[in-house]
């Protein structure tokens, strides 16, 4: 439509990954934005180049990020934006001077802030922070909520034709920015149809905001707040953008662990080689610990953008001056956490629970504790033949274990759990882990410290597997299939989609059950359930007479498949 009426105007704005999925699959759309450029028929908004939140990371990165996407359009579209568009619409007046420093004349945002569900401006205005202005082009927040009900189903396509044909008509004012959410419209056939309508009633006023600055004088002066503004997503009842971060594990433990590396390329930066390189790592590593959940996250975006953070873990972890920290708190919980070392990579020993909250497979650079569930290794006590949804089921994931490394090298661990009553019988819990580069062995005691008989318990060891897609689970006696258990005493975990393989080896045979989880998300194509985890639950019987010790032992080993593998694309559930 705005290929073929040369009065019309847009404002524009991808991002980079999307731009660059359309020069590999349909090059042609972009050679026609880069058309509409040359005419000045479009104006391209500039951002983050890693989609992240620029109010969240370190000052100086915030313009790099900024210039590196205006580069890429100016390469691209022979044309360098002009305004800047703020990532999710988060905004923070700290970066208010970005705009002036990468070269910029305004920024485009709503000015509907969700926490405190007001309109801050209607007209373009003035903003200053630190000495440093900045032009506001507030976005017309009718349209914005139609296009959010039509998406949430609270009206239907007519309703919203009509009414963004009304408010087109209704519009007051030397200018009204209007931005709809496409994303919001494609899972709706006709949607469409709302540009034209919105461009009709328009009668040829359509300008761009280069052109307005250029032809009006804009004296008005306003202090827009840090906020969660538009619609493009719900924050529920989050007052911040940090509330929705640590309020989320995943999300708060990928921004902490990002902050880590970051400290610790700050500190050795000058014995590091190849600087620019993990740099520009780090640079796409800020978009997995900001990257925060919308109606359009799946495991498979979430594990995607994770892999640059294991890149920067395996690079600094192979690198002899990096000076890690021995313990850190990468997600926020007041419990710190141990990291284990070696030249493949790093293993993050979390204290509460004693377990393994992050353990990186090297040859795939991908995490296999990223998901919503305990991590690897919990410890549990339920009843004889109870299952794992039975209510009374006594964990210990959320309890601090005192640990202790056993050698100078931090390869071996020993975790004792606080004091446990099964029943009115003491019992004491002790792990201990032994690192060993791709190869990872556990052995459990479980003691009973009184003069009576303990039985009537099982003991539960908990791995909760982030794998890349739903793998194939083997052993001699046949495979575990989701909701099934088989009393084995190795385990196989694999698939052609998979570039690695795990295996488990108990030191006796014992009941395995497997549960795989999913994920339901809103896409374009409707509600659809991603694959998450899987869950394998490993149980011994105790029957432990007076003081009398329980022992059990995991082997846990990843390895790179040798036959080539397919994609790991996101697979949906049946």
């Amino acid at each position: 439509m705005v290929y073929n009426i040369k009065d019309i105007k847009l404002l524009f704005r991808l991002s980079i990954a999307e731009f660059d999925y359309l020069e590999t699959f349909y090059p042609e759309i972009n050679m026609l934005i880069n058309e509409l450029a040359r005419r000045s028929q479009i104006e391209i908004l500039t951002s983050s180049y890693y989609d992240v939140i620029l109010s969240l990371i370190p000052t100086h990165e915030r313009a790099s990020q900024v210039e590196k996407t205006t580069t890429y359009i100016r390469k691209h579209f022979s044309r360098k934006p002009r305004g800047l568009w703020f990532y999710n619409q988060v905004f923070n007046p700290t970066s208010i001077p970005v705009i002036g420093l990468c070269g910029l004349d305004y920024a485009v945002i709503s000015t509907y802030n969700q926490i405190s569900n007001s309109i801050e401006a209607t007209k373009p205005f003035y903003t200053d922070e630190m000495g440093k202005d900045a032009l506001i082009f507030p976005i017309d927040d009718r349209y914005s909520k139609l296009t959010s009900d039509l998406y949430n189903g609270t009206i239907n396509l007519e309703k919203y034709l009509s009414e963004c044909e009304k408010a087109s008509k209704d519009t007051k004012g030397p200018i009204s920015t209007i931005m709809l959410n496409m994303d919001q419209l494609m899972g709706t056939d006709g949607s469409s149809e709302v540009y034209k309508r919105i461009y009709d009633n328009l009668d040829g006023e359509c300008t761009l905001p280069s052109i307005f600055i250029k032809e009006n004088e804009i004296g008005k002066t306003h202090y827009l707040p840090t906020g969660l503004y538009g619609r493009d997503y719900n924050i529920g009842k989050s007052t911040s953008i940090k509330q929705i971060i640590y309020d989320n594990p995943m999300l708060s433990r990928n921004y902490g662990v990002v902050n880590m590396l970051r400290d610790v390329i700050r500190e050795s930066k000058k014995t590091i080689d190849g600087r620019k390189n993990i740099d520009n790592l780090l640079m796409m590593a800020s978009s997995s610990s900001l990257y925060f959940p919308n109606e359009y996250r799946t495991p498979s975006i979430q594990r995607n953008i994770n892999h640059h953070a294991c890149e920067i873990e395996a690079t600094l972890s192979g690198i002899t001056n990096a000076t890690f920290p021995e313990e850190t708190d990468v997600d926020f919980d007041r419990v710190k956490e141990l990291l284990v070392m070696n030249k493949n990579g790093i293993t993050y020993l979390n204290k509460k629970g004693a377990v393994i909250s992050r353990y990186t497979v090297p040859s795939a650079l991908f995490d296999l504790a990223f998901h919503s569930g305990d991590g690897l290794f919990s410890d549990s006590f339920i009843a004889n033949g109870t299952t794992q949804a039975n209510k009374n089921e006594t964990r210990l994931v959320s309890q601090t274990y005192e640990i202790t490394p056993l050698d100078k090298k931090n390869t071996d661990y020993f975790a004792k759990a606080p004091a446990i009553n099964l029943g009115k019988i003491p019992v004491s819990l002790t792990k201990r882990y032994k690192f060993r580069q791709s190869n990872l062995i556990l052995e459990v005691e479980i003691e009973n410290l009184s003069d009576t008989k303990l039985k009537g318990y099982d003991y539960v060891n908990t791995i909760n597997l982030a794998l890349p897609v739903k793998c194939q689970c083997v052993c001699q006696e046949g495979e575990i299939d989701d909701g099934e258990s088989i009393t084995t005493q190795s385990i196989l975990l694999s698939d052609k989609g998979c570039p690695f393989t795990v295996s488990i080896v108990l030191g006796e045979s014992l009941p395995v059950s497997r549960t795989d989880f999913d994920v339901k998300t809103r896409t374009w194509l409707g509600d659809k359930s991603f694959y998450e985890y899987t869950q394998l639950r490993i149980q011994k019987q105790l029957s432990l007479e007076p003081y009398e010790v329980c022992r059990l032992s995991i082997g846990f080993r990843t390895e790179k498949r040798k036959e080539k593998h397919n994609d790991t694309t996101e697979q949906s559930a049946p």
